[in-house]
């Protein structure tokens, strides 16, 4: 059994990632953390109870998945190191990545902007699509939610990122916030006489919570190191 703590428990993503660990058999939520003052602390959660410190129940978990906000990680991720916990980062609009990528030498830790199984599939498609119309305008284009915090999305740059790795024209990036949007990323080549689009729809935060359950057995059984999920997918 992989006994899991989830870090911003009472958010969003992390009610899809519950509701899907909840009908798997190997693995359960053991607790929750949320922030200080939070009207849920102490509500009971899985085999345990939100609480708002993590280093106090850290040595229960197998694996820690965090969907939270940038300004916590780096803390949380400290306690994990010092536990020897596996460490899932799925919060978005982190800025510096470097004192993360050091505590990856104690640690196995997975960095995703977005944990889609079809979206990490699109990054992979859009490097190589990238790499053979080098001369192409690309453009992309993403949508989400209105109460989306950042714009563009992680998911964007990591898009407008795998292009400028194999030399790629620079894209230009459209963010849209309206509605209820899950979320839709395009990916638009232009070229004399034609034009290529790779299209991803999520209509369900199904679709990244499934991609969380594959990502939490894959760290499970990991040495330290960083980690993506093109290495879940694409590992043998």
């Amino acid at each position: 059994m992989i006994n899991l703590i989830v870090v911003g428990i009472c958010g969003k993503m992390s009610g899809s990632v519950v509701s899907a660990i909840d009908q798997e058999q190997d693995m359960q939520i053991v607790s929750g953390i949320e922030a200080v003052g939070h009207p849920l602390i102490s509500q009971p959660i899985g085999k345990g109870f939100i609480q708002a410190n993590l280093s106090s129940i850290i040595k229960e978990a197998d694996v820690v998945a965090e969907f939270a906000i940038p300004e916590i990680t780096l803390d949380n991720i400290r306690i994990a190191a010092k536990a020897k916990k596996p460490y899932i980062i799925g919060t978005t609009g982190l800025k510096d990545l470097s004192k993360i990528k050091q505590y990856a030498d104690k640690i196995p830790i997975l960095i995703s902007t977005n944990f889609s199984l079809g979206v990490n599939v699109l990054f992979n498609l859009t490097q190589k699509t990238a790499q053979a119309l080098k001369d192409f305008d690309i453009e992309i284009i993403e949508a989400h939610h209105k109460t989306k915090r950042d714009a563009p999305s992680g998911t964007a740059k990591k898009l407008a990122e795998v292009i400028s790795i194999v030399g790629g024209n620079n894209p230009t990036v459209h963010s849209i916030r309206a509605g209820d949007i899950v979320g839709e990323h395009t990916v638009m080549f232009t070229g004399k006489g034609e034009r290529l689009e790779l299209i991803h729809h999520a209509t369900s935060r199904n679709a990244f919570a499934n991609g969380v359950i594959k990502a939490i057995r894959f760290m499970y059984k990991q040495k330290p190191g960083l980690y993506a999920m093109q290495d879940v997918l694409f590992s043998k």
